[in-house]
C-alpha cells in the first residue's frame, strides 16, 4: 500500500470514527447526565452556602448561650452574697438589688436573642435538608440515566473501542514526520487533513488549482500540498 493509499485509509477510519463519537455524544442520555450533573454543580454551591449559614447561625446561638450563662452566674453570685447575711448595709444591699436587677434584664434581653439565632438556626438546617434531599433524587436520577446510556451506547462504545485500535494500529505502520504532518493537519483543518486531486479540483477545499500547478503536482510526489488549501493532497494522475 502506497503513503497516498494509506492517508486516505487513515482518514476513512478518522471519519468513522468521529461520527461514531459523535453519535455517542448526541445520545439523549448523554446529553440528559450532562445537563443534570450542571444542575447538580449548581445546586451544590447553593448547599455549600446553605452549610456554612447553618455552622455560622450555630456558633452564633453557642455563643448566645454562653452568655447567658455568663450573666445567670453573676446573678447566682450577687444572690448569694445577698443570702449569706454577710452584707448588712442597706445601701450595699441595694445597690446589689440593682445589679441583680440589671443583670435580670440583661438575662432576658439575651434569651431573646438566643431564641431568635435558634429559630434562623432551624430554619438553615430545615433548608440545608431540604437541599440534601434534592441533591440525593439527582443523583438517583443520574445512576439511572448512566444504566440507561450504558444500556443504548454500551455496544456503540465497544464499537469506538474497535475502531481505536484500529485506528492506532494504522498509525503506526506511518513513518513518524509524515504522520506528525498528518494530525497537525488534522488539527487545524477541520479534522479534514487529506484531499485528493479530482481532475484539476482538491477534493478537500473543492477549489479548482490552476493548471500550471496542477502540472507542478502530478510530476511530483503522490503526497503532494494543494496550493490553496495547504492540505495534503493525494496525486492520481488520470487512468491510475
Amino acid at each position: 500500500m502506497t503513503e497516498g493509499e494509506m492517508l486516505i485509509a487513515l482518514m476513512e477510519q478518522d471519519r468513522t470514527l468521529d461520527r461514531a463519537i459523535k453519535t455517542l455524544d448526541e445520545l439523549p442520555e448523554k446529553q440528559a447526565i450532562l445537563k443534570l450533573r450542571h444542575r447538580l454543580k449548581e445546586i451544590e454551591g447553593v448547599a455549600d452556602k446553605a452549610r456554612a449559614y447553618l455552622k455560622s447561625a450555630n456558633a452564633m446561638v453557642a455563643r448566645a448561650a454562653d452568655e447567658v450563662a455568663t450573666v445567670q452566674a453573676k446573678i447566682d453570685a450577687e444572690q448569694a452574697k445577698v443570702l449569706s447575711g454577710r452584707v448588712t448595709d442597706p445601701k450595699e444591699l441595694q445597690n446589689l438589688t440593682r445589679e441583680i436587677d440589671s443583670l435580670a434584664r440583661r438575662k432576658d434581653q439575651l434569651e431573646r436573642e438566643e431564641l431568635n439565632l435558634m429559630e434562623k438556626a432551624e430554619a438553615g438546617e430545615a433548608q440545608v435538608a431540604r437541599i440534601e434531599a434534592t441533591l440525593a433524587e439527582g443523583r438517583a436520577r443520574e445512576a439511572s440515566l448512566i444504566e440507561e446510556f450504558k444500556a443504548h451506547g454500551g455496544e456503540m462504545q465497544t464499537e469506538i473501542a474497535r475502531l481505536k485500535a484500529g485506528r492506532e494500529a494504522m498509525a503506526a505502520r506511518f513513518d513518524p514526520r509524515l504522520l506528525a504532518r498528518y494530525e497537525r493537519l488534522r488539527e487545524t483543518k477541520r479534522g479534514v487533513a487529506v484531499g485528493i486531486l479530482q481532475g484539476a479540483l482538491c477534493s478537500a477545499c473543492r477549489t479548482e488549482i490552476p493548471a500550471g500547478q496542477c502540472q507542478v503536482l502530478l510530476a511530483g510526489p503522490e503526497v503532494g500540498e494543494c496550493p490553496n488549501c495547504k492540505r495534503m493532497i493525494i496525486v492520481r494522475p488520470e487512468g491510475s
